[in-house]
C-alpha cells in the first residue's frame, strides 16, 4: 500500500477522553444559552416599560384644580398703621404688711422638783420614796429568795468576780478518746457569791458534767446593783486540755 493510500489519523485521537462529545453539545448548549440570554434582557426591558406605564397612569389621576387670579383674596398690607396688641400686666400685689405682737400674760412655770440620789434613796425607808412635790412613790424591796431566771437581764454595776475556782476533773473516758476543748456554762451566782444553778450553753458531751461539777464548787465576789448584792447569772469558760 503506498503512502497515499494510507488513512490520516483523525484529530480526535488526539483529544483527552470525552472531549469529542462535549465538542459535539457544546453548538446545542451556546445556542440555547444565547436565547435564554436575550428572553432574559427582553423580558427587564418589557417590565421596565409596563412599570413606567403604570406611573404615567397614576400621575395622570391626580386631579389639579385650576384657579383664577381672581379668586384669590389680596395679601395683608405691609403698612405698620395697625398698632401692636397691648400686653395686659396684672397690678403689683401689696407689701406684707408686718404682725404686730400680741402680749399674753406670763406663764407660770413648774415647780421645781428635786431627784432623790441612790445614797438617798438606799437610806430612805424601805419601799417608800419621796417626790420633790411631797407625793410618796411606793417602790416594792426586791425579796431576798427571788433568783433570776435563766436569760432574765439583771441590771448591775459590778459583774461577778471568781473568788475560788476549782479545777474540773479530766473524765477518763474523755482522755482515752482524746476529747479536749472549751465547755461554756452559765453559773447563777446568789447574792451570798455561791453558785445556785449551772447550765451548759456550749456543750462537749463527754466533758460536760465536769466541767458543772467543777463550777458548782466555785466561789465568787456577788455582783453589785445600787451598791447592794444582787443574784446574776454569768458565763464561765471551763477549759480541758490534753497538753
Amino acid at each position: 500500500m503506498s503512502p497515499a493510500n494510507e488513512e490520516r489519523p483523525s484529530l480526535y485521537e488526539f483529544m483527552p477522553y470525552g472531549a469529542p462529545e462535549l465538542m459535539e453539545v457544546a453548538k446545542k448548549y451556546m445556542f440555547r444559552a444565547t436565547l435564554g440570554g436575550i428572553g432574559t434582557i427582553a423580558g427587564i426591558f418589557v417590565i421596565m416599560f409596563v412599570t413606567n406605564l403604570i406611573i404615567a397612569q397614576q400621575e395622570k389621576a391626580i386631579p389639579v384644580v385650576q384657579m383664577q387670579v381672581s379668586d384669590l383674596a389680596a395679601p395683608p398690607p405691609l403698612s405698620q398703621d395697625t398698632p401692636p396688641p397691648q400686653v395686659q400686666v396684672s397690678p403689683a400685689a401689696a407689701p406684707p404688711a408686718a404682725a404686730i405682737p400680741v402680749p399674753v400674760p406670763d406663764a407660770e412655770a413648774p415647780q421645781e422638783q428635786t431627784i432623790m440620789s441612790q445614797e438617798e434613796i438606799a437610806t430612805s425607808t424601805p419601799g417608800v420614796a419621796e417626790a420633790g412635790d411631797g407625793q410618796q412613790i411606793v417602790v416594792a424591796p426586791p425579796s431576798d429568795d427571788e433568783m433570776p431566771k435563766f436569760g432574765d437581764y439583771v441590771y448591775v454595776e459590778e459583774l461577778p468576780e471568781a473568788v475560788t475556782r476549782i479545777p474540773p476533773v479530766y473524765p477518763d473516758m474523755a482522755r482515752e478518746a482524746n476529747v479536749d476543748g472549751t465547755v461554756m456554762v452559765q453559773a447563777l451566782v446568789g447574792k451570798d457569791g455561791k453558785v445556785r444553778d449551772v447550765r451548759v450553753v456550749k456543750s462537749i458531751p463527754m466533758l460536760d458534767d465536769a466541767a458543772k461539777a467543777a463550777v458548782r464548787q466555785w466561789v465568787f465576789k456577788p455582783a453589785l446593783s445600787n451598791n447592794k448584792p444582787v443574784a446574776v447569772w454569768v458565763g464561765v469558760p471551763v477549759k480541758f486540755s490534753l497538753h
